[in-house]
């Protein structure tokens, strides 16, 4: 996994660096780490190639809140966790999605207990992501987020809770990906996620605040998982 400090103190920067190696040499995980000293070195050119990114609350220029605010209009998936003096700062961390905060100064212990769940979060997000090569260029999507795929006109379109993506591919081979996570073909045109689905019709479907058809050839096929899904069946 590669993990992103971002910390504009140079001694901080360094024990999370050291606490991260210790981490994954006691749990025999392969934990790679890029340190950045602001929250403007970490937006700049950023891409999508970390698991967990650890945030500073309180840095001067862009703090560590608002850069994590700013990083997930581009990813949703990755794992945060913040470090702070106070803990009342680290309550907006949920606005963002981050798993937890670690109060200074930081002990080997306090940051392992963290840290642990941390990974567990990263590791099971690592797994149910699909990347899409849009024309911003390439993006992972979290499965959880996703909504429904479409085609139309040659481009399949991933809703997802924030935004879609528009994307050149073919349905079958999402299908065929998509397939483990609880998502079911419809239609040729459609892709459903079963987290998603209100109501199940005879020749539609509601998914979300989308209403869906449903063909002949794929009803059958969408009772069976729906029902097995909603039973928390494999």
């Amino acid at each position: 996994m590669k993990v992103a400090i971002v910390d504009d103190e140079l001694e901080m920067r360094q024990i999370m660096t050291d606490y991260v190696k210790r981490f994954g040499e006691e749990a025999g995980i392969d934990l790679e780490t890029v340190t950045f000293e602001s929250g403007e070195q970490f937006l700049k050119d950023y891409k999508m190639i970390y698991d967990i990114i650890i945030f500073d609350i309180d840095m001067p220029g862009i703090n560590g809140i608002d850069t994590a605010r700013k990083l997930r209009e581009t990813d949703t998936n990755v794992t945060i966790i913040f470090v702070t003096n106070i803990a009342q700062y680290a309550i907006n961390g949920y606005e963002v999605d981050a798993v937890d905060y670690i109060l200074k100064p930081v002990s080997y212990y306090d940051f392992s207990m963290k840290f642990h769940r941390t990974v567990a979060k990263a590791a099971q997000r690592k797994e149910h992501i699909i990347k899409v090569e849009t024309a911003e260029g390439t993006r992972k999507l979290r499965l959880p987020a996703l909504i429904y795929v479409e085609i139309l006109s040659h481009y399949l379109y991933f809703h997802t809770t924030k935004r879609d993506y528009k994307v050149r591919g073919n349905i079958g081979d999402v299908e065929k990906e998509l397939e483990k996570y609880n998502f079911v073909r419809i239609h040729r045109s459609y892709i459903v996620n079963l987290k998603y689905v209100n109501k199940v019709l005879s020749t539609e479907v509601t998914v979300g605040s989308a209403i869906l058809p449903v063909s002949r050839n794929y009803k059958e096929k969408l009772k069976e998982e729906y029902l097995k899904y909603i039973r928390g069946e494999d």
